[in-house]
């Protein structure tokens, strides 16, 4: 079974020995906030700035995060809605089983190609 965004903060901030008090307040939420989080009772998804301040005290991707936490990073929403090729292609990449690792693959190749 997939580990569940909570599950992987409170992973890696007990990984680290960081208390759950402090680590809130480091990161600038409540220490009930956090705790919901990691128990995966809170129904929201935090925002993107508390995600980001989480990734970067605990070292992790922040985009594996945002996804784990069913968000999309404001720049990349930015790159989709002003792009309106962008969901078409996204379709078809989806469509055709291509990966994020596989497509860059393919730009690497292309890129080295020229």
């Amino acid at each position: 079974m997939a580990e569940k965004f909570g599950e992987r903060i409170r992973r890696l901030r007990q990984g680290q020995k960081l208390g759950l008090r402090s680590f809130a307040k480091t990161i600038g939420i409540s220490p009930t906030y956090l705790s919901r989080i990691e128990t995966n009772e809170e129904k929201s998804p935090p925002a993107e700035k508390v995600i980001r301040a989480i990734a970067k005290e605990l070292g992790d991707d922040f985009d594996e995060l945002m996804g784990m936490a069913g968000r999309i990073a404001s720049d990349v929403e930015k790159v989709i809605t002003k792009d309106s090729g962008m969901p078409a292609f996204l379709r078809t990449a989806k469509e055709k089983n291509l990966s994020s690792e596989k497509l860059m693959e393919m730009i690497s190749k292309k890129k080295g190609g020229r």
